[in-house]
């Protein structure tokens, strides 16, 4: 969005920075941080420790946009000035990689989590006695389970988002499955571990919710999250899940303009652009 080279930093590094995409916010420490539609886990402190998150020693927040209300809650807490303004960056991709010709080749992608994952590369497959992901043959043209490790450059990134972008639907253990199903208009659903019956979950019902997915839905102005349940250690109906989303996805109203608008740097691109570019040799030099 800036036009100018990514230089990455640290989290304690002790020099002023931009922090933005992740559930990293309650990480930053050592310096003066701007937040850019971040997520924070409001229960950990720097180290990770389990612990109410307070604002380290030595560090000023500069709150520019959070990834949603219950990171503003939060921080707005412990006295933290933080506008209304909520989303996640990764909103914008379709802005980057608009995949206008892309052919649907799967009927569903099912993302997994990397601890599923029998070890940690890009060829991975899912653990064996995780059942819920055990796809018949007669499926196996049509159902792709979607490792979410790739080559730590910009072709591999993009390589993954295609991979996304290519399934008519999604289930994801993942957020970001989420976030860049939903900005790809792709229907979703999160692929939650509970039992229970398929639904639009309430924020404050007694089906637990993972955070960061209240956090994001909740800065795109939802009450709900569209959650298919599958204990991990159970076969999953894949025509009941493909029919639970199909009646039930609807897409986010969010449109991001706030988020954008926020972004603290100088912008190189237009909100009305449908596509932004950016020189070849800034993307080649930036270190992933």
């Amino acid at each position: 969005m800036s036009g100018l080279r990514i230089e990455p930093a640290a989290f304690d590094q002790p020099r002023e920075r931009l922090a933005a995409v992740g559930t990293i916010g309650h990480a930053q420490q050592g310096a003066r941080v701007h937040l850019w539609g971040t997520g924070f886990d409001l229960n950990r402190g720097p180290s990770g420790a389990l612990s109410p998150y307070a604002v380290p020693p030595e560090t000023e927040l500069v709150v520019h946009a959070v990834r949603g209300r219950q990171t503003a809650t939060g921080l707005r807490a412990l006295g933290l000035d933080v506008p209304e303004v909520f989303g996640d960056p990764v909103w914008f991709l379709p802005r980057i990689f608009p995949f206008p010709d892309l052919e649907k080749r799967f009927e569903l992608g099912v993302i997994v989590h990397i601890s599923e994952l029998d070890e940690a590369t890009a060829a991975a497959t899912v653990k064996a006695q995780l059942t819920r992901y055990a796809i018949p043959p007669e499926l196996a043209d049509d159902i792709t389970i979607i490792n979410t490790y790739t080559d730590a450059t910009m072709e591999g990134f993009e390589r993954k988002v295609r991979e996304i972008a290519a399934c008519r639907r999604i289930l994801s253990t993942s957020l970001h499955g989420l976030v860049i199903a939903e900005t790809y208009n792709i229907p979703c659903a999160w692929f939650s571990t509970g039992r229970g019956e398929a639904a639009a979950l309430p924020f404050d019902g007694p089906q637990p919710i993972d955070h960061r997915m209240i956090d994001f839905y909740g800065g795109a102005d939802r009450e709900t999250v569209l959650s298919y349940l599958q204990p991990l250690m159970e076969p999953t109906d894949w025509a009941d899940a493909i029919g639970f989303i199909d009646r039930n996805w609807k897409g986010l109203t969010y449109t991001g303009e706030a988020l954008f608008k926020a972004f603290p740097l100088r912008k190189a691109v237009k909100f009305k652009d449908s596509v932004w570019t950016c020189p070849t040799e800034i993307l080649e030099s930036n270190r992933y």
